[in-house]
């Protein structure tokens, strides 16, 4: 589970805090013992410790709208008027050394927070860069990133003809790019494969579980989220090789003695899609409108220490492990 953060204006009224304690006291949860998340975890002795951590991130600079994914994982999604350069680490989506591959969807620009132009622009004013980086952490330091992949928008198409971006609605590019690490994770690559026609009943089933894991959230129940990812969490520390059993433990203790302090609104799961990933193994909702659009459908409100309104999107990704009837947290 990947968490993404987003400055907006949120007034936590009373009225909506009254109603997410009205949603706690009408359930019961049962309650978990900690050991569960601590000595029982049966994946935090699988963790590999390396000399060598290759990290991959790729680096975003446009002015236009685009979703990116690794091997058909999404790692970078903007539908807003936000312009500069964005880094965002693609690890998650790496499961092995070899091929990766990179689809990038680019669209027009958002004028504002909910106005996006029908057709691409000038290339000389508005363009799309995007860069691979690879570095490492080596006996405590971080190396000097290289580039190992870079993608600009082309001003010709395959046939050597001039692009009209004045009529231009949307570019797509596969790409592709070898990376080198030390691990090798399951991931979804064993996973049950979802079959779209079967979108009804697997969205019903997605919005169980999403509803389900929101309702933890309101009732502050810092165990039983814990538990439901973690096998996400071992591969999470694998790949960000975060490996030391002792911290993790701690972070975890930390967390469920924190988190029921915590003062937040939970986002209604409303206006959303059912997307599939991970060639068709993996599973997802994100919101369809503006200014969410693309984002997780698990959102939690709250305010900073300054004040100012925040929001935390939960990317909640899921598969049915080889074996299982059930969905659980992959990314």
């Amino acid at each position: 589970m990947k968490l993404i953060f987003s400055t907006v204006l949120i007034i936590l009224s009373l009225s909506s805090c009254a109603q997410q304690t009205k949603e706690s006291q009408n359930t019961t949860p049962t309650t978990m013992d900690i050991k569960a998340i601590l000595e029982d975890d049966p994946y935090i002795d699988q963790l590999q410790k390396y000399d060598y951590g290759p990290e991959y991130v790729i680096r975003v600079e446009s002015s236009y709208t685009y979703e990116i994914r690794v091997n058909d994982i999404p790692m970078a999604t903007r539908y807003s008027n936000v312009m500069g350069t964005i880094w965002y680490p693609i690890n998650d989506g790496i499961l092995s050394s070899g091929e990766q591959i990179i689809s990038v969807h680019v669209y027009p620009r958002y004028t504002d927070k909910k106005t996006q132009k029908e057709y691409f622009e000038d290339p000389e004013e508005y363009d799309f860069k995007l860069w691979i980086e690879q570095s490492a952490w080596v006996d405590g330091g971080k190396e000097e990133p290289k580039i190992v992949l870079y993608y600009e928008l082309p001003k010709e198409d395959e046939n050597g003809k001039e692009i009209d971006f004045s009529q231009l609605r949307s570019h797509h590019k596969e790409l592709t790019f070898t990376a080198t690490v030390p691990y090798t994770l399951t991931g979804w690559s064993e996973s049950k494969v979802f079959k779209q026609k079967d979108s009804v009943a697997l969205e019903k089933r997605v919005v169980a579980f999403y509803e389900h894991y929101r309702q933890l959230m309101v009732d502050k129940k810092p165990v039983e989220l814990e538990f439901m990812g973690l096998k996400q969490a071992y591969e999470t520390s694998q790949y960000t090789y975060l490996t030391d059993k002792a911290q993790l433990f701690k972070d975890r203790k930390e967390y469920v003695r924190d988190f029921p302090n915590e003062e937040f609104i939970m986002g209604k799961i409303e206006d959303y899609e059912l997307r599939f990933y991970g060639d068709n193994r993996v599973l997802g909702l994100v919101f369809t409108k503006d200014p969410y659009r693309g984002k997780s459908a698990i959102a939690k409100k709250y305010l900073d220490k300054r004040g100012n309104g925040r929001i935390t999107y939960y990317s909640l990704l899921l598969h049915q492990p080889k074996g299982s009837d059930s969905l659980e947290i992959i990314r």
